[in-house]
């Protein structure tokens, strides 16, 4: 018979792992000395591989103790069928993790750091598919909670940290100032062309130019931003459209669903 440290090392684990696998009733030695000293045999070293590996897929010891103490095949199939469908279910929830951290190392860095309440004109080169939220209604702290849990339940909450550009959707022409607190919007977060986004409509944000202005996430400051856009687009007399997109420029929300800085944009026509 073996002591339990050339036991260990034959199946290549430890001393401690053997003790612990005794004392929860897992895997118990052959035979234990008066003076408590644990002996094992060569053929024990088969059963302790098996519960070995079945404990690098992530089982629990509970769970092993069923599947080994079972010794009826068509039960131990059954058992390690739900094995399987749980490794199955943890691959693909790390499969998703994975394409979520790939996508957040995808996105581009900007190099130049945002310039505040000065209105200026971008342009996007290309259409950006966006999932969108059921639109508002009351315009409170409240309805702006709720409407974002439900909108990343239904998404998911994953892509809370892929980096994709996020915002809202506001109808407001002309750049009313007075008109933001109470203007009806709709949660943006951009997403892959051809991303089943179930019960989520999508939107695609047009190519073009747009006149911009980055501010504070505050109705104050808001509201000082669509003044100095409205004021911009009057004195080069440029006509805009009725929506407001206001576009997160960090993924760390601070406020109402939003970053501390966001960029005010209007599509001009």
């Amino acid at each position: 018979m073996l002591t339990i440290q050339k036991f260990a090392t034959l199946a290549g684990t430890t001393r401690r792992t053997l003790i612990f696998y005794d004392e929860k009733a897992l895997f118990k030695p052959k035979r234990v000395a008066a003076n408590g000293y644990r002996y094992y045999d060569y053929d024990q070293l088969y059963d302790l591989t098996f519960i070995l590996e079945l404990r690098h897929l992530g089982l629990s010891i509970t769970e092993i103790k069923a599947l080994t103490q079972n010794a009826d095949p068509e039960s131990l199939n059954h058992n390690l069928q739900q094995v399987l469908a749980k490794i199955n279910g943890q691959l693909d929830n790390l499969s998703v993790l994975k394409s979520t951290l790939n996508t957040r190392f995808n996105q581009p860095t900007a190099t130049v750091a945002p310039v505040k309440n000065q209105p200026t004109i971008t342009t996007i080169t290309a259409p950006v598919t966006f999932c969108r939220s059921r639109q508002s209604v009351a315009c409170t702290e409240e309805e702006i909670a709720e409407i974002y849990a439900e909108f990343y339940a239904n998404l998911g909450k994953l892509e809370l940290v892929n980096k994709r550009d996020s915002g809202f959707l506001t109808h407001l022409p002309g750049s009313d100032a007075n008109l933001y607190p109470t203007a009806s919007f709709c949660i943006l977060k951009k997403v892959a062309d051809g991303t089943d986004t179930g019960v989520l409509p999508q939107l695609t944000k047009p190519t073009g130019d747009y006149v911009t202005v980055t501010t504070t996430n505050d109705v104050k400051n808001i509201c000082i931003g669509l003044r100095q856009l409205a004021d911009y687009i009057a004195q080069n007399q440029l006509q805009i459209g009725d929506q407001l997109w206001q576009m997160n420029l960090d993924e760390t929300f601070t406020s109402k669903g939003a970053s501390q800085l966001v960029s005010l944009q209007y599509q001009l026509q």
